[in-house]
């Protein structure tokens, strides 16, 4: 439709205005007032009175193609002149009265109204609603948490990179609507306001608030403004709202974004695969991957697997438990150091950690006493099947760190057995050290048997060494070879299958007294502990929490279970012997062990580490692997399994137990606790697009926008052409103008309100 009633605005076409139905369709053309034309509007307003006159005055202006035909034909003024004054008086007959005194004429809010269902109208309020819905969307988001598991990763449904930037471009689309929708509310308000006879008006300072929104850094060069714009219910709203576009889009990205996320503990039945027993050696040297094949070298002693087999085990299990001792004996070397650390506090004496594949292992002292010659430690240490059952993704489907970018990570604590070795060391004078040496001339043990040591190892008291079944509950004493020599040490391990202790007998020192330490070595599975499992990409750490409170020992969900001794180790532990040359004069490992049997303290030395204590360490890495693909123990029969009757389970099998799991994997939150400041922005943005969104839903239409700057140009530009004065303040007038330099002071503050000619054209005016 083209713009018939010569508007400024665009806004108004196709209305007729009240010189065009003054006139029928003929199209009206403004011209810049001649002097005949001003005279001719002069009488007319005398007519009219004295109150149109001053309306008039002003603003009125009249002038069709056809007046300047006459204008041109006829010679005489008159005619002229009363041909005007009747197609004024045509119009104000038909438009009412200029200065408001007819009810029947249409104020300058009807006459501004739009269609509420319009093209802007329906942009608006689409606009709304795909803000408001996205807006709750997000903020709900941020609020949940979402954790998205196996969806968003870097092989999943949707890689890492395409979420972020998705979750960008729909954090900027919500800011980019919301702010249309904002500042079109904010528009309506104060045209509305400005519209209104009996309102206060709009004011400078309004203006300038809709600036802030579309650009917030716009508040800083306009402080003066802020001064008044501050002062109202919508000033303070804006100013909010300004905060919250301002961050929006960092907010979005810090709350729903996707970043990798630790999540909260959440109870978990985990699988696990067991295929053999513990500390099965047959198993366990099956593994080992034999360079020489079992054509070259077969089987011997009637053993089922090639000796290749055996010794490859020995070699590969030998170098790690040296590696072990120089880390415990470097961790000494701190603890020494480090006077902060209470020396009677046993429990923190240095442990030392192994590692298996590419996990490292930390054990911890289950026990460790001591009295008049006598240490007895026991060292627990993880579960070593913990580790392949949390990477198993086919049994237990938990998010591995590899898809994580390589940055996730798995946090699991079992309730599970864990390998445990202890080692009892008592020492003997070189009297009561002869009982347990072998006499080659009758069947009598020589010398006496010290009951101390016959009570603290539950040895069988007869002389005998001919003696194969000990008494029941006893065990048999070992018979040593032969003395050892100073700082050397002696090996047994046949004192009856039922024992599962192998023996070793230190020499120290010939000078001091007792020069010689017997210490008894069995492993067991304990009950008392929990496995806990911290990976990584490219490796982990896995340690065993034995203390008493710890609710998540094997023990507190499985009241029945206990600690049982696994006879099998003694193969295992006699095989690492022999494979650390414990038994080959004047090893180095040997003569380690002879010093540190010498200390003269009766228990622990607060400067060197027991004998006790440093086979302990030997051996953690052997217990450790004794329990790779072993039984949990998370049910009453595999639990009460001791190693010499048949497993209670056809293997291979699974077996269940409880865990506390939690998971690095993409999801939505708070990454840091000052980032929760954020959650104030979403929520503002979603309450104020709710807000927004009823307001356009229940109003009744919408109204001319004079705020924009376009409109706004097109009705000042309609308003006081004639320079009379208007009093800005600080004695600033209408036909001053600002010079150039705009409001200052209290200008912000001045309010203004719109008007409507008699042939529709809006302008500005001030009320007094």
């Amino acid at each position: 439709m083209s713009n018939r009633s010569g508007y400024s605005n665009p806004i108004f076409a196709g209305i007729p205005s009240a010189r065009t139905r003054a006139e029928g369709n003929e199209v009206p053309i403004y011209v810049p007032e001649t002097t005949t034309d001003r005279f001719a509007r002069r009488i007319g307003s005398l007519r009219r009175g004295s109150r149109s006159n001053r309306a008039s005055g002003e603003y009125y202006q009249v002038d069709f193609k056809s007046a300047n035909k006459e204008r041109d034909n006829e010679a005489g003024f008159g005619s002229e002149e009363i041909q005007l004054i009747n197609r004024g008086q045509r119009a104000q007959e038909y438009t009412g009265d200029l200065d408001g005194d007819d009810p029947k004429a249409p104020s300058p809010l009807e006459l501004a109204s739009v269609a509420k269902f319009s093209g802007l109208g329906v942009m608006i309020f689409s606009l709304s609603i795909f803000s408001t819905l996205f807006s709750i969307l997000f903020f709900f988001i941020a609020v949940a948490k979402p954790r998205y598991q196996n969806f968003i990763h870097a092989t999943g449904h949707l890689s890492p990179t395409t979420a972020s930037l998705l979750s960008a471009i729909f954090a900027k689309a919500i800011e980019i609507s919301f702010v249309t929708v904002f500042t079109s509310y904010a528009g309506q308000v104060l045209s509305k306001r400005a519209y209104r006879r009996d309102a206060k008006g709009i004011r400078i300072a309004d203006l300038l608030m809709k600036g802030w929104v579309y650009q917030p850094g716009s508040l800083l060069t306009t402080m003066p403004g802020l001064k008044y714009a501050g002062r109202t219910l919508l000033g303070v709203v804006i100013l909010f709202v300004v905060l919250c576009v301002t961050f929006y889009t960092t907010a979005a990205d810090s709350l729903v974004s996707p970043k990798l996320h630790f999540g909260n503990y959440g109870d978990a039945k985990l699988q696990g695969y067991v295929t053999l027993t513990y500390a099965n050696s047959t198993a366990l040297a099956s593994r080992c991957p034999a360079i020489i094949s079992s054509s070259l070298d077969g089987p011997m002693n009637g053993s089922a697997l090639p000796v290749s087999q055996t010794t490859c085990y020995r070699v590969h299990n030998s170098y790690q438990p040296l590696r072990d001792f120089t880390f415990f004996t470097d961790a000494w070397n701190g603890y020494r150091a480090d006077q902060s650390i209470p020396r009677d506090q046993l429990n923190r004496r240095p442990v030392g950690w192994t590692t298996v594949g590419n996990e490292r292992y930390y054990g911890a002292w289950l026990e460790i006493s001591g009295s008049e010659g006598l240490n007895n430690v026991t060292l627990a240490m993880p579960h070593g099947s913990i580790v392949p059952s949390v990477r198993n993704v086919t049994l237990n489907n938990l998010v591995q760190p590899e898809p994580q970018s390589d940055f996730g990570n798995i946090d699991a604590t079992a309730s599970v057995l864990s390998p445990a070795i202890n080692v009892v060391c008592y020492k003997l004078n070189q009297t009561a050290v002869q009982w347990f040496i072998s006499n080659n001339s009758s069947d009598a043990r020589q010398g006496t048997l010290d009951p101390e040591a016959q009570r603290i190892f539950n040895f069988d008291p007869s002389s005998s060494q001919s003696l194969s079944v000990p008494s029941e509950g006893r065990y048999l004493a070992p018979s040593f070879v032969s003395l050892p020599p100073p700082f050397n040490v002696a090996i047994f391990s046949s004192a009856g299958y039922t024992d599962p202790s192998m023996y070793i007998l230190t020499a120290a020192n010939a000078t001091i007294s007792p020069s010689y330490t017997l210490c008894a070595l069995r492993s067991l599975l304990t009950s008392r502990c929990s496995t806990n499992y911290l990976s990584a990409s490219g490796g982990g750490n896995v340690t065993t929490n034995c203390t008493p409170s710890n609710p998540n020992s094997l023990l507190r969900s499985l009241p029945s279970a206990r600690d049982t001794y696994q006879s099998q180790f003694k193969d295992i532990s006699t095989a690492l012997a022999y494979a650390l040359s414990l038994n080959v004069a004047d090893a180095a490992l040997s003569r380690i062990l002879g010093i540190f049997a010498t200390s003269p303290l009766p228990a622990f030395n607060p400067s060197l580490p027991s004998v006790a204590e440093a086979l302990a360490i030997l051996y953690a890495n052997a217990i450790v692997l004794s329990s790779v693909g072993a039984q949990f123990g998370a049910d009453e029969k595999s639990n009460s399994y001791a190693g010499v009757d048949p497993y209670p389970y056809q293997l291979p099998t699974t077996e269940s137990f409880n865990a506390r799991v939690r998971t690095v994997e993409y999801a939505s939150g708070v990454s840091a606790g000052w980032q929760a400041s954020f959650y104030v922005v979403l929520a503002g943005v979603m309450v104020m697009n709710v807000f927004c969104l009823i307001y356009f839903f229940v109003a009744r239409g919408l109204v001319f926008d004079i705020t924009e700057i376009e409109n706004l140009f097109c009705v000042a530009f309609n308003s006081r052409s004639d320079g009379s004065t208007v009093s800005f303040g600080s004695g600033v007038g209408r036909k001053d103008g600002f010079y150039g330099k705009g409001p200052k002071g209290k200008q912000f503050g001045l309010a203004f309100h719109v008007g409507c000619e008699e042939d529709e054209r809006f302008h500005l005016y001030k009320r007094d």
